[in-house]
């Protein structure tokens, strides 16, 4: 992602030296190694990531449907399939039965289904028209 129109940094925003191991940490790190180009600025979370990004700060990998959601940061590339990630519910054995904890399965498992194309990339979301 970089900011939409803008010049491309070329430097790289991306996760503190505690959190290299995140998959999306290691790949930026492999970009860097590859083609030389620095890190400008480590940052511990997501938001500040955006922020650093559409300040023009430096390029950086988001999930598609934070970049994507947003009017000010256009996509570099496609969907970087090396980094795709799988998300589990997990619920206590006693509890996966209960009418309430099914109900928010059943929630989450449709919305999911549902969004399947926005969280891989595949289909980009609206911009909100209240996203700054």
């Amino acid at each position: 992602m970089r900011p939409t129109g803008g010049a491309d940094a070329g430097a790289w925003v991306t996760y503190t030296e505690e959190q290299a191991h995140y998959t999306p940490a290691r790949w930026v790190q492999r970009q860097v190694a590859e083609t030389g180009r620095p890190v400008a600025l480590r940052a511990s979370s997501m938001l500040m990531h955006v922020e650093a990004i559409r300040a023009g700060t430096g390029r950086g990998v988001l999930p598609c449907y934070v970049g994507d959601g947003h009017p000010l940061l256009e996509r570099l590339t496609p969907p970087i399939l090396e980094i795709a990630a799988e998300y589990w519910i997990i619920v206590h054995r006693d509890l996966r039965r209960a009418a309430r904890v099914r109900a928010v399965i059943d929630w989450v498992k449709a919305l999911f289904a549902e969004q399947r194309d926005l969280l891989a990339g595949d289909k980009e979301c609206p911009h909100p028209e209240a996203a700054v």
